[in-house]
């Protein structure tokens, strides 16, 4: 720390203690030293699934996760669930290459603290770290998240004449599961489920899955992240 920077409730009474969950360990290895050149901040567990993430948090206790989405396993979102149940409980920061609005509003909504690109700086990452931290000491809990400029000024465009519902059809006929799939995830009829895709087609001005799905990840109105892993499904290692 520098002379000019304002005292960190955190680093008053210590470092942070941080964990980095990532499967790359050349990208483990960067971020621990560029963690160290804060002062304030050291790396003391370090996980290449999300099932090794949960137990190392257990057992080690860090106040802060860094959590990449792509992880071997059960899914980041629901290693993020499991952490969040710990006590005392860890604060996440979410370091991804995924940098769309949508996906920033679904995590920060389960609880993540921050939502970083793995383009962000040094400057942003302990910031992000460091604030974090203080969240997790706060008494009221909350300090609001912290997500880079460049991501609050993409504008998330959303399917505003398609519903809820089906945006999620839409999903998952992305992911390539037949009508039969969709309505046995959805406890729907293959007939409605049917109706929803024509509807959507007649809605966005397409004719096909293909082109819906197309259109659907040009517009933003789903990720690439959703549409490659679905819930529960961990990634598939060569």
């Amino acid at each position: 720390m520098n002379g000019q920077e304002t005292p960190r409730p955190a680093a008053a009474r210590g470092r942070v203690r941080v964990a980095v969950a990532d499967d790359h360990a050349l990208f483990r290895q960067g971020i621990k030293e560029m963690l160290a050149t804060a002062g304030d901040v050291e790396v003391v567990a370090e996980a290449a699934t999300c099932e090794q993430a949960v137990a190392v948090v257990s057992k080690t206790k860090p106040d802060v996760v860094l959590l990449d989405l792509e992880m071997p396993g059960m899914g980041a979102e629901e290693a993020m669930r499991r952490m969040l149940q710990l006590s005392p409980r860890p604060r996440i920061v979410i370091v991804t290459m995924h940098d769309e609005p949508r996906l920033v509003r679904r995590f920060i909504g389960r609880g993540a603290s921050a939502y970083l690109p793995k383009s962000a700086s040094l400057t942003e990452l302990v910031e992000a770290v460091r604030h974090a931290a203080e969240i997790r000491e706060s008494p009221q809990g909350e300090k609001g998240v912290i997500v880079p400029q460049e991501i609050m000024d993409n504008p998330d465009r959303q399917a505003d004449s398609l519903s809820g519902r089906e945006l999620e059809i839409l999903l998952q006929a992305a992911r390539g599961m037949s009508n039969r799939q969709i309505a046995n995830s959805l406890h729907l009829s293959e007939a409605t489920v049917k109706r929803h895709l024509a509807n959507i087609y007649a809605k966005i001005g397409v004719g096909s899955r293909s082109e819906a799905t197309q259109k659907a990840l040009s517009e933003g109105w789903i990720s690439s992240f959703e549409v490659s892993r679905p819930e529960g499904r961990g990634r598939s290692r060569s």
